[in-house]
Order: C-alpha cells, then sequence, then structure tokens
C-alpha cells in the first residue's frame, strides 16, 4: 500500500459552473508545490449523460497522477484530512491552514457518503 503524509500550506474550493464542476485542492506550497492533490465531480449530469461513466464521477488527482472514481473514503478532522484511494492513503495535515468557508461544502458536494467530518473545522 502506498502512503503519502505532507502538511498543506494552501486549500482551494472553486465552483465553476460554466464547465460544470466543484474542485477542491490541497498543496504544500501556493506557486513551487511538491505534493498536491485535486478532487472533482460534476455539478449536475445533463438528461442523456451517463452517469456510470468515469469522466462523470468523481476525478482524482495527486502529484500528476489521475484516476477516476478510486476514492474510498475520505475523513476531515481539525488537523487533518486522511483520503483512501484505491489501495493508498494520503494524509494531509491541515493545521495552521486557511481553510475556505465553501472547501467543507463542496466536499459534501463531491465525495458525498465517503465522507466523514469529525469535531469542528
Amino acid at each position: 500500500m502506498f502512503r503519502l503524509n505532507f502538511k498543506a500550506s494552501v486549500a482551494t474550493a472553486s465552483k465553476n459552473s460554466a464547465e460544470n464542476y466543484y474542485m477542491i485542492g490541497l498543496a504544500d506550497d501556493r506557486y513551487d508545490y511538491k505534493n498536491y492533490l485535486l478532487f472533482q465531480r460534476p455539478i449536475k449530469l445533463g438528461r442523456y449523460e451517463d452517469a456510470d461513466a468515469p469522466h462523470n464521477g468523481l476525478y482524482a488527482e495527486c502529484n500528476g497522477d489521475v484516476c477516476y472514481n478510486g476514492c474510498k473514503a475520505a475523513k476531515i478532522t481539525s488537523e487533518l484530512i486522511v483520503f483512501e484511494i484505491q489501495d493508498s492513503v494520503i494524509t494531509v495535515d491541515i493545521s495552521g491552514v486557511k481553510i475556505p468557508k465553501r472547501f467543507i461544502q463542496y466536499c459534501k458536494e463531491i465525495f458525498g457518503d465517503l465522507l466523514s467530518i469529525e469535531g469542528q473545522i
């Protein structure tokens, strides 16, 4: 099992209605990052779009590696976010990071039932 641990210095959350996705991101530096994570999910699917198509599910990117629908769990505490993705566990230390207000809201939209939140964020 692959494990990655890093301390985030930046957290982002955005909703792009024109491109139809929610996105959250974490990185160890705003510009000169070594470790980063991105997660995206469509805001809504069109009438004829296949909900089971990989590209219409949960997109995950970690340091250049990409997968669709591989996230098994996401757990947020006041100091850590832990992601289980395929055969990997990624732990991000978020202590001291300014978490945008919409970050938790968009995490709920992106991860749905895969998300658990412990304590006050």
